[in-house]
């Protein structure tokens, strides 16, 4: 009898160790999902000159273009309200510019290849956090 409820007990106790891990590994999950969904990539590709790419919708506090291939390019970035509106006008810049903005509003950013060749090129939007 004795045996048994030591066996029954052990596992038990095997059970709620089970479970305290796989809820401990699920609020891991869960909070490093929506820590790292403050900046976010967009449009990575190769383009022409004076082409561009509209990124998703955030309430937005930064809008980053990046020259992707090192050659410090002329890459420009604005951002674009619900009504197509821009939103702080086009910044530029050699290898990268960046744009902040009050995180009041959706905004979706855009990226602009501004040098005059073609170019590998992405955005970055930041979002719930302040301008990097």
């Amino acid at each position: 009898m004795i045996s048994y409820l030591t066996s029954t007990l052990r596992g038990a106790r095997a059970l709620v160790a089970a479970f305290a891990i796989g809820g401990a590994l699920l609020g891991f999950s869960l909070v490093g999902e929506g820590a790292s969904a403050y900046g976010v990539n967009y449009c990575a590709n190769w383009y022409a000159s004076g082409t561009g790419c509209e990124g998703p919708n955030h309430t937005l506090v930064a809008n980053i273009a990046w020259d992707g291939t090192g050659s410090n390019a002329w890459v420009c970035d604005t951002a674009t309200n619900s009504s197509g509106d821009n939103v702080g006008g086009w910044q530029c810049g050699y290898g990268m510019s960046e744009t902040c903005y009050g995180g009041n509003q959706l905004l979706h950013g855009w990226i602009l290849n501004a040098s005059q060749y073609w170019l590998y090129m992405n955005g970055t939007e930041y979002y719930s956090q302040g301008c990097p």
